[in-house]
């Protein structure tokens, strides 16, 4: 034990302070943090929703509103990962400035994926409080 204390001693933290992650993965990061938190991920870690397929005997959405299954959460994730998808696409789609061909094709698949996230969530939402 000893030994360990001796060696953990002759570390020098100061070339750890150092380091500086780029700031995209520190974006990367955030947002993969904010997708799992809005898309129920502390609430799957701290509950244990059950885990159901849809079938035509089982319903695909927990019929209480304050209540989800662990397939609903990974549905709304999929969805806004769709969405976040389409916004970084659109964006992009401005360093096409000189190609207007390509930057339109870039920010019709964007907003595509914007909507079809949006119609999504809606959707699922409204299954959920029928």
């Amino acid at each position: 034990m000893s030994r360990i204390l001796k060696r953990l001693g002759e570390i020098n933290f100061r070339n750890v302070s150092s380091i500086k992650p780029s700031k995209s993965v520190i974006a990367f990061i955030t947002i993969a943090l904010s997708i799992f938190i809005l898309g129920g991920g502390v609430y799957d870690i701290m509950e244990r929703p059950m885990a159901v397929l849809p079938t035509p005997g089982n319903p695909s959405f927990h019929p209480d509103i304050s209540q989800q299954f662990l397939t609903e959460s990974i549905s709304f994730i999929f969805l806004l990962v769709i969405g976040v998808s389409g916004g970084y696409i659109s964006f992009r789609s401005t360093r096409h400035a000189y190609r207007p061909r390509e930057a339109k094709m870039t920010l019709a698949l964007g907003v595509l994926m914007l909507i079809l996230a949006v119609i999504g969530s809606e959707a699922a939402l409204l299954l959920k409080m029928r």
